[in-house]
């Protein structure tokens, strides 16, 4: 993993990371809390992704069409 970030395509990538990955997880755990309820990696796996799910959705339903002029 080191040397792939290491090239300068590496680097770009993980540039965007903080643009479009951790926004996703700040509001996630400003809602949810960073305490999980389940233990071992399948249900952890499964409640991560169960909170993920209900935060995508909550996005559709709140979600208002722009408006062109």
């Amino acid at each position: 993993m080191a040397a792939r970030l290491a090239t300068p395509t590496g680097r770009a990538q993980y540039r965007q990371r903080s643009a479009l990955v951790e926004p996703g997880f700040a509001q996630i755990f400003q809602r949810f809390g960073r305490h999980l309820n389940y233990r071992g990696r399948q249900a952890v796996d499964a409640e991560i992704k169960l909170l993920g799910t209900v935060h995508n959705i909550n996005k559709l339903i709140n979600h208002t069409p722009k408006k062109h002029p």
